[in-house]
């Protein structure tokens, strides 16, 4: 879309005035709240596994040990997508609002209403929380909120080849296929206290890519902010940090079945965005380069030359770009609920 003068009548009048942004206060990097960061300057991001040996043999004296050697995984590339935000302002928008000695809006409130790199973060912020929330199919078509852009394919597909919340994840060795989707009775429950306990008791069953136990344990959990969810968690983590067991009464003196866990509240966007209901989980010890979400950047976000469209109409043009990619390979230090008590 362009800015014409139109647009802005009311602005440009005459009258002395106190002109709002009505934009957020604060814009964060939420998705490096549950992504690791990876700077990488080429186009393709590649990430294959590999396992370590199997558990050793007990033999016979005189014996002779079975062979063994570390068996590659799965492999997964990334390449590299372009976010971008283009401004483009009338040559009279442009004058009246901003360079003129009676222009209105000035300072602080111009670097808010233009801020190509807040709108950036806002789009890696929704497409993270897409990925979480679209993670159930092999892919989805994002869409910025409010229509300016273009609809982009996305893939929700992990180095298995399987969708990232799955109940068939197969192991490199060939063993027993596993989940990260959680039950509770039913498949994606609720968050409650008795759900909180099915998760972990699930990631504590899981095995790396030899069968062996993977030593890991949820302590953060992922709501969206404001939500049922996220009022249940600080419920539940707040009775759990005094040392009592919630929604049980005269259980072994009451005390906690499990442990405490951090809260990640992500923004409550709309769309394709987390429901009030999804919740999900990850071990922050496996929040690294070899397992979970990876946030994979190329040129951080950067602010190009304003030009003026001389051939054109003279147009003010500004443009905002960043080269990142967003996805996840092995996400077995996850667990997910869509909340709705049927998705898997």
């Amino acid at each position: 879309m362009q800015g014409t003068i139109n647009d802005y009548a009311v602005i440009v009048n005459n009258v002395i005035k106190h002109i709002a942004p009505k934009v957020a206060p604060e814009i964060k990097s939420e998705y490096l709240d549950f992504m690791h960061k990876v700077i990488d300057n080429q186009r393709i991001y590649s990430d294959t596994g590999v396992t370590g040996l199997g558990m050793a043999e007990i033999i016979p004296d005189g014996g002779v040990g079975a062979s063994d050697a570390p068996i590659q995984g799965f492999s997964k590339n990334y390449t590299q997508m372009h976010f971008t935000k283009k401004v483009r302002l009338t040559f009279q928008s442009n004058f009246f609002l901003f360079e003129s000695a009676a222009a209105k809006i000035k300072g602080t409130v111009k670097s808010k209403v233009l801020e190509g790199k807040n709108a950036i973060e806002l789009a890696k912020n929704y497409l993270s929380q897409c990925l979480l929330s679209q993670g159930y199919g092999t892919s989805f078509t994002w869409v910025p909120i409010n229509a300016v852009g273009t609809p982009t394919p996305i893939s929700t597909l992990g180095a298995d080849a399987v969708a990232f919340w799955s109940t068939i994840h197969p192991r490199e060795d060939g063993g027993p296929v596993w989940s990260n989707v959680i039950v509770d009775v039913v498949p994606s429950p609720q968050f409650t206290y008795s759900s909180l306990l099915a998760a972990r008791r699930q990631q504590s069953l899981k095995k790396d890519g030899r069968g062996m136990p993977l030593m890991s344990s949820l302590d953060t959990l992922v709501v969206r902010s404001g939500s049922i969810a996220a009022q249940f968690a600080k419920t539940i983590k707040a009775t759990i940090d005094k040392g009592l067991a919630p929604q049980q009464t005269n259980l072994y003196n009451n005390a906690p079945a499990t442990d405490t866990f951090n809260v990640v509240e992500l923004s409550p966007f709309e769309n394709q965005g987390m429901t009030g209901l999804m919740w999900g989980m990850f071990d922050s010890k496996m929040k690294n380069q070899d397992y979970g979400f990876l946030y994979i950047e190329a040129l951080p976000t950067r602010a190009e030359p304003a030009v003026i469209d001389l051939l054109g109409n003279q147009d003010l043009v500004m443009n905002f770009n960043a080269l990142a990619v967003l996805g996840a390979s092995d996400l077995r230090g996850w667990m997910w609920s869509a909340g709705d008590g049927v998705t898997t």
